[in-house]
């Protein structure tokens, strides 16, 4: 059976995420503020991996910053992704 991926994020929330990123002995600090466009996933690896590389999935968020900017970030078991406003309810 193939397992179903739940959404773990309501579109048109407000999220902030915040990430760390390691240089040899330095670590950032790096954070986004938007909201929620969607959901998704994508490849992991290059073309050095072969046909494994359809396989290995990475999750991501696509966000829209407050000036307009859409990003995408790529999530992981660090990544910390906090709820500042729900999505508003459909009307």
């Amino acid at each position: 059976m193939i397992p179903i991926r739940q959404p773990k994020f309501t579109p048109g929330a407000r999220v902030r995420v915040v990430q760390f990123v390691r240089v040899g002995h330095r670590r950032w600090k790096t954070q986004f503020e938007g909201v929620v466009e969607k959901e998704g996933v994508r490849p992991v690896g290059g073309i050095e991996m072969g046909g494994k590389a359809s396989a290995i999935r990475q999750d991501t968020i696509q966000l829209r910053k407050p000036d307009g900017e859409i990003t995408v970030v790529a999530l992981d078991d660090n990544t910390e992704v906090e709820v500042l406003a729900p999505a508003p309810a459909a009307g």
